[in-house]
């Protein structure tokens, strides 16, 4: 499985609910809207995907990007990003 996100390309950061109508990354929704750039990504095989299987699909990426216009680095699930 390959990241769906090149490294330095562009996105926005979304906000996801789970099943229930709830916020799924509570932690990144102050970034929602927010564009940014595209670090590294990470797979997480199954081990990581047993210890956050409350959040994360089964093939998971992670990646950090860096916040448009600010000095910030986030680290983000895959389906919190949209091509900007």
């Amino acid at each position: 499985m390959k990241p769906k996100y090149a490294k330095g390309q562009r996105v926005t950061v979304v906000s996801v609910k789970d099943q229930h109508g709830h916020m799924k990354y509570a932690h990144n929704e102050k970034y929602v809207g927010e564009e940014g750039l595209v670090l590294d990504s990470f797979y997480l095989g199954q081990f990581h995907v047993l210890y956050y299987k409350d959040h994360l699909p089964e093939d998971a990426y992670i990646y950090k990007i860096r916040l448009s216009g600010r000095d910030t680095v986030v680290t983000v699930a895959e389906e919190e990003l949209e091509p900007a």
